[in-house]
């Protein structure tokens, strides 16, 4: 297939119906699965096209991006027709970690994810996942491989953004985008951003389920560890998926989380990003989070509060090991004192400032502290969030 040529005169980007055919003849299969991935798919292709506004060489580096998507889809059905006995398992929990970005999440997230009675969703298996890994064997798969020498590769800006552990549960944007429901906010698709937030992520979360049970088929445990600020959104869909969920919520003053984020995705930006103008992207990022915050209050008040752990960035910071206590008696588990010796461990390693200063102020983003504060006010006073 010729992605470089699109299917429609005067178009940059290929159609749906072209990327799929694309897919099919890779892979020689035809089954995409269930759920209603044509529909976001064809709202990002719109969107990329109206919207990016990126350079020459990106439709064709976007497509490959996309195909490989479908791709992932074709295979995961043709597992599962290989494999019914994947039908009958079941998933525990998830334990979910969910909030605002910046917020400490990731810390959390790789702490608890040297408890080996969590089944951690890593990157490298999201990106490929068929076949599913093997207990065992995973120290030698080549997704693992690759994916450690993209951690090594990586420049010290780079570590200082975001910490990065290769066998941590991480977001699970790679299972989201086969679905074509994930948020994309770094790729400036406006459209498809709104249409992302409003659409109905029910059957996506289903399918997101669909490809959790293949990844625990050959490596237990079925405890998953999920980590994941943009499930804020759609937490009723998370918990239809998925009827046991805990939600572990950490919290951060709004005037440091917001330039934050927006200064990661600004550095960040990878295929498809392009150059961004930088008051867009503060006000787009803030009014983005913004929304996802009172979708939250408003499903936890449906959900109901048990389901719930509130945690703050300042407690993470000043008393981890305190503040990973607090988690293990709300989901009722025993802290083993290996456990806590490899948190120790991890926290000597990953220090704040270990990997050098991530430096942003929000008017860089035209932003200034005060209005994100106001902006945010029902965040804070619900919350009980601390602000400097």
């Amino acid at each position: 297939m010729a992605l470089s040529s699109p299917d429609v005169a005067g178009r940059r980007y290929p159609s749906s119906a072209t990327l799929m055919a694309g897919a099919m003849a890779i892979s020689g299969l035809s089954d995409f699965g269930p759920g209603d991935f044509r529909e976001g798919l064809d709202v990002l292709l719109d969107s990329l096209e109206h919207d990016a506004h990126l350079e020459p060489s990106a439709p064709e580096r976007v497509a490959r991006i996309l195909l490989r998507r479908l791709v992932n889809r074709l295979e995961v059905e043709q597992w599962y027709r290989s494999h019914p006995e994947l039908e009958a398992l079941t998933v525990r929990g998830p334990v979910d970690i969910v909030a605002l970005p910046r917020t400490g999440t990731t810390a959390l997230a790789n702490m608890m994810s040297l408890d080996p009675a969590f089944r951690c969703l890593r990157g490298w298996e999201q990106a490929k996942p068929c076949p599913p890994p093997i207990l065992g064997r995973e120290a030698r798969d080549p997704r693992r491989l690759k994916f450690a020498g993209r951690i090594d590769r990586m420049s010290p800006e780079e570590k200082a953004l975001h910490l990065n552990e290769l066998d941590a549960t991480r977001e699970d944007a790679d299972l989201l985008r086969m679905a074509f429901h994930d948020q994309s906010f770094g790729w400036p698709v406006h459209r498809y951003h709104a249409w992302w937030r409003s659409a109905d992520p029910t059957a996506a979360y289903h399918y997101h389920r669909r490809v959790v049970v293949l990844l625990q088929s050959r490596r237990p445990p079925n405890l998953w560890l999920f980590k994941a600020p943009h499930h804020l959104f759609h937490l009723e869909a998370v918990v239809n998926a998925y009827r046991d969920a805990k939600f572990v919520m950490t919290h951060r003053d709004p005037a440091k989380v917001v330039p934050s984020y927006a200064s990661l995705l600004a550095r960040s930006s990878r295929a498809g990003g392009g150059e961004q103008h930088m008051h867009r992207l503060g006000r787009e990022v803030s009014e983005h989070l913004r929304i996802g915050v009172r979708n939250a209050i408003a499903a936890r008040e449906r959900l109901g509060e048990d389901r719930f752990l509130d945690l703050h960035h300042h407690e993470l910071v000043r008393d981890p090991a305190g503040t990973l206590r607090r988690v293990y008696d709300f989901l009722g588990m025993p802290w083993p004192q290996e456990v806590r010796r490899s948190v120790e461990a991890w926290q000597r390693r990953n220090r704040p400032g270990a990997y050098g200063p991530h430096d942003y102020t929000a008017e860089q983003f035209g932003l200034r502290a005060a209005d994100i504060r106001r902006d945010y006010d029902f965040y804070i006073e619900r919350f009980g969030v601390k602000t400097q």
